[in-house]
């Protein structure tokens, strides 16, 4: 069966002036047309019609999930996606740090899956590099965290998170 949406404003730099779609419907289900409401009523008189009462339709528009926060913060905080190791990570947290020397260490990138031993950082691991100071170092796809102790211990209740662990990157709640 093929659904035919009318009446709105479809985005589409092949038809910049549509305002009707049709795809065709079940798991392949695909945009098969895209076009002005008159002619879409004639070339598929068979459809289920929506009216789309002016709203805005983008085809094949999928969602990437962004982190909004994350992506600012990859803006001005440290990118770890260089990191070719545990070490590496450290050292250029190290770096930064000493290039830092106030704050919170923001961090973001660090992908543990590529390295030669793939574990990620430890609290242990970044307080024995940054001492009594925060940091949170989000992994690459942003859904945990690597944060010192100085960090964790600023956050109230955080160990009866879900996902918190003392040791190993926050995740769920506790992220």
């Amino acid at each position: 069966m093929t659904t035919l949406l009318l009446n709105g404003r479809v985005h589409s730099p092949a038809a910049p002036d549509a305002t009707a779609i049709a795809f065709s419907d079940g798991p392949d289900a695909a945009v098969v047309w895209l076009g002005a409401d008159d002619t879409a009523r004639s070339e598929f008189p068979d459809a289920d019609v929506i009216d789309l009462d002016g709203a805005f339709v983008a085809p094949a528009f999928v969602d990437s999930h962004v982190h909004l926060t994350a992506t600012g913060l990859s803006l001005t905080g440290l990118d770890l996606r260089s990191a070719t190791s545990r070490e590496h990570c450290l050292t250029l947290v190290a770096e930064h740090a000493r290039r830092h020397p106030d704050g919170i260490i923001w961090g973001s990138g660090w992908d543990e899956s590529g390295w030669p031993d793939p574990t990620p950082p430890t609290t242990a691991d970044l307080d024995r590099v940054l001492g009594n100071r925060p940091a949170y170092l989000t992994r690459v796809d942003v859904h945990s965290a690597a944060a010192s102790a100085a960090l964790r211990s600023a956050v109230p209740g955080i160990a009866e998170a879900a996902g918190f662990d003392p040791q190993r990157p926050l995740t769920a709640d506790a992220h």
